[in-house]
Formats: structure tokens, sequence, C-alpha cells
């Protein structure tokens, strides 16, 4: 039997459990749908990549703008460079039919991670419901991870709840943002006594751009996509690693089912041109990505109409007003991503971490201000305004958050994974909650919630989501062993957020990655 380790996807899990495993001096196969972006957008964005933006003209980025809308739910489809490849079907993908859901999984290169919005926390071991591996377990992975992923943080007040693992600069902050920072920080102790910490922001960025078209120019486009590619995506890592004589990258590839013997593993695939193949190797590491991971276990243990559990972390966002305005915050010298963190622990809301992340002034939140106010809007006092508005993305642990009933169904000679979301009344109050702690904060934050405004996620719209075979300690049913392999099973791990036995609000993919370094790092050093 080929003693090859086979890793399914380039999303952050494959390549994190990837790295690990060549560190081990392990040979590594990875099958990849690998959608990329169209030659005819690649080949503009190369053009405008070669150019400051003091010398773009007119519409020299429109391109990465078409498509992109938003509303007060938020963005409808995230795209990158003006393109959906991320999302797009191919031969072989599974059919996916939610209820009530809202999610999507990517055979692109590089997975979701060229779409994310590039934040980076670890979980709080108080967080960790039911977890059988610990925070301490999981740092060291954290730290590894930032050998290749770049890192822009700061250590701040966070470190005491969220450790950097590593060191790192912060980007940069906008006006609006420098402003609230200087409010939060005269009121840090009261603050803190109220169970609020803050801190800079931490994103998965290249802002000194080491061995790229660098540093980061505050441009303002990194909700379409970086001109210069510095937001992280795993697919840079993938490129990297076909230097390595031990990596052999496969895209066009859909694994369709996985069997395992006592020698080995055989993988059933679709390629591209809609051929069959098999493929095999010594183990088989799954980060598909929790739908398709979840429809491709399921069918590989021939697990029809047997229902699994997702579990997410719920996503609301919440609009917020500063009474005091900002000067010179618009457009210009400024990045579009997440400015502050701000961690909410109050047991008389929720016992758990809740997360926010906070957003100043970009482009997009003009269309939805606009449809909102109808003909008013042509006389409405938009710079002072959107001085002083701030957009809060917000988390809550999955223990209080909607659930989704995953089951696959045959169809024909196919098969389709049906999802059915089922809310917690629990949540609506936990958030009602939070506006009315965030409202009597307003003497030392100097921000009132725009509670009109406020918008939760339908479920599964955040992407944090995970748990359809959870790690435990002793696995019966769908459950897994702290080696993410389901109940049963020997040689087949799962990598991705589908073994996370509860989700934190602070963000996954950070954890998701170190997860799958953890369970590169110990299959391919040999302790299984």
């Amino acid at each position: 039997m080929d003693s090859r380790q086979i890793v399914i996807g380039s999303g952050p899990a494959g390549v994190s459990c990837a790295q690990a495993l060549l560190a081990q001096g392990r040979r590594v196969l990875m099958l990849d749908g690998g959608a990329r972006l169209e030659p005819e957008n690649a080949a503009k964005l190369a053009q405008l990549s070669e150019t400051p933006p003091a010398t773009w003209k007119g519409n020299a980025t429109a391109w990465m703008r078409e498509g992109m809308q938003a509303a007060v739910e938020g963005i409808p489809l995230k795209l990158t460079y003006g393109s959906d490849y991320p999302f797009r079907a191919m031969p072989g993908a599974p059919l996916i039919v939610g209820e009530g859901i809202n999610t999507k999984f990517s055979l692109g290169k590089g997975g979701l991670s060229t779409v994310w919005g590039t934040s980076v926390l670890p979980f709080r071991q108080h967080d960790m419901h039911g977890w059988p591996v610990t925070a301490d377990d999981l740092a060291p992975h954290y730290s590894a991870l930032l050998g290749f992923m770049p890192v822009a943080q700061v250590s701040d007040a966070l470190e005491e709840i969220l450790p950097t693992y590593g060191p790192g600069v912060p980007m940069p902050l906008s006006a609006q943002a420098t402003a609230l920072l200087k409010t939060l920080e005269s009121n840090a102790s009261g603050l803190r006594k109220r169970g609020v910490l803050f801190g800079r922001s931490r994103l998965a960025i290249n802002a000194a751009g080491v061995d790229a078209k660098g540093p980061c120019v505050r441009c303002g486009l990194c909700m379409y996509g970086c001109p210069y590619q510095l937001l992280y995506s795993t697919g840079h890592t993938v490129d990297r690693m076909i230097a390595n004589p031990n990596f052999e990258y496969a895209p066009g590839h859909v694994v369709q089912r996985i069997e395992e013997s006592l020698a080995g593993v055989r993988l059933h695939t679709t390629t591209n041109s809609g051929a069959l193949q098999v493929i095999q190797g010594e183990r088989a590491f799954v980060g598909a990505g929790v739908l398709a991971t979840t429809a491709l276990m399921l069918r590989s243990l021939d697990a029809y109409d047997q229902p699994v559990t997702l579990r997410e972390s719920h996503y609301f966002l919440l609009p917020m007003l500063r009474l005091a305005a900002v000067p010179g915050f618009q457009r210009g010298d400024l990045h579009t991503l997440a400015q502050l963190f701000i961690e909410i622990m109050d047991e008389t809301i929720t016992p758990d971490t809740i997360h926010l992340q906070t957003y100043t002034y970009n482009d997009l939140f003009e269309e939805p201000i606009a449809h909102k106010l109808g003909a008013a809007s042509k006389v409405f006092p938009w710079q002072a305004f959107l001085s002083r508005l701030f957009l809060f993305q917000g988390f809550m642990h999955s223990d209080v958050s909607p659930t989704t009933a995953a089951h696959l169904e045959r169809s024909g000679t196919s098969d389709v994974l049906k999802l059915a979301a089922t809310l917690k009344p629990e949540t609506k109050v936990i958030l009602n909650k939070l506006v009315a702690k965030l409202t009597r904060l307003f003497p030392q934050t100097g921000l009132l919630p725009l509670l009109p405004l406020m918008r939760e996620g339908e479920p599964g719209r955040g992407f944090h989501t995970g748990s359809s075979f959870p790690m435990s300690a002793e696995p019966t049913g769908f459950e897994s062993d702290l080696l993410g392999r389901p109940a049963g099973l020997s040689r087949i791990h799962v990598v991705d957020s589908s073994v996370l036995p509860s989700i934190p609000a602070t963000t996954i993919t950070f954890t998701v990655m170190a997860n799958a370094h953890r369970i590169g790092t110990l299959v391919g050093g040999g302790e299984i």
C-alpha cells in the first residue's frame, strides 16, 4: 500500500495538518477541488498590483467591486477579486439542501480562507465545554501556525485571557477606531469591573509585505480582496509547500468515499472532467469543511438517514453610534477589516464569552443606509452620520446558539445532505441583555446601540460551524477520538471543525488550524 498521507482540502484545516505531517518527514498528497480565480481577473490583479494606489485612475478597481452588495443584514455573498469562484460547484460536489440555514462550502484553492475576515483568536479554556483537549494542549500548535501564517497583532489587555502565542505588529487603526480606543482606554478600569476587555484586532495579514508586494498601503479595498495579496489565504502556503519534495498537490478532485483496511485507505474521487479515480495511501485526513466533510463521512460510513448535529457560534450585526464625530475618517489611509476586539464576560448575561469585532467606515456601509432612507438620502447628513457609525460583528457560544440537524439521504444513484436548523429561545434573550448592557456602558464607551438596525444572521451565516463528529475521550456513535477518528475507524482522521465538541465565540479558524496541526503532529510522529 502507498505510504502517502492523503490530506483532503486546501483550506485552513487541510493545510495546517499537511504542514505538521511534512514537519514529521511524512509524504503528503493533497487532494483538492482547487478552483482558482479566472485568468481574466487574475491578469487584472497582476497589473493592478504592479502600481501604487496613487497611480490608479478612475475605475481601475471597479472590476473588483462588481457583484459585491451590502444590506442591513450584511453581505449576502462575499466575493473575492470580483469572483465567486470559491463557491462554484464541480463534478462530484455534494448536494446540500438547507431548511432555515444559510451557509456554504468551498471547493476553491484555499477554501473559505479566500473570503474570510482574517480575524484570529484562540479559544479560552473557560469556554471549551466538553473538550477532551485543553487550551494548553493546543498552545504549541497555535505557536507553530505563526511560522507560516503571518498575523498582525500586539500584546495588550486581551493577552490576559487570549494569548498571542508569538510576536507581531498590529495593523494601523482608522481615525474612528483610534478615537474609540482612546475612550475605552481612559475607562479601562471601570470596563474591566463590568466584565469588558478590549484590545487591537489580530488579523492574518502580511502587513509588512515579507516576500510579497507590500507593505500594506491602506487602500481600503480589504473587503473586495487585497490588490497586493497581503490577506492570508492557505492557498499561499500550498504554493510554498509545492517546493517540498515530499508534498504533491492534486487539484481537480472531489472525494466521494473513503474506505480503510488494515493496510491503508482507498479514496474514490471524481475529477473535474467527471472521470472516476481511485487513489491509495496509508492514512486519510479529512479537512474539506464541515458541510462537505459531514456528507463525505456519512457516505463513507454508509450512514444514510442517520442524523448528526451541527453546532455553531451564532452571528449577529449591531450598528452603534458614537456621539462625538471624527474628522477625516473617510476613505484613504485605512484598512477595512476588524479594528478592535471587545470581549464581554458577564455571567448575568451568559456564562461564556461574547466576542465583538469593531468595524469602522468602508464604502459598503453607504448602500444599505441609502436604501433604508429612500428619497431622504439626498438630504441626509452623510459625513456627520458615517463619522459616528461603528459596525459591531458579534458571536456567541454554541451552547446558546441555534443547532442544525444533518442527515444524508439517498437520491436516485446519488445522495443529498439535508439540513434543518432549530432556534433556541435563549439566543434572543441573551442578545437583548447584551444590548441593554452596552447601552448602560455608554458613559464608559461613548457608544449607543442602534437597536432597530440590529440583525441576527440565519443559522450557519457566520461560518463558525462544526461538531458533527465531536471529539471525545471515549467516542461512541458519531463521536471521534482525540485524533479525529470517528468511532470504529483507525486510518481516517477528520481534522476540520467537524470534530470540535463545542464552538466558543472567539473566532473559529485559528483553533481549527491548531487542532488540525496537533492531529497531524501526533499521527505523523507515530503517536497513534
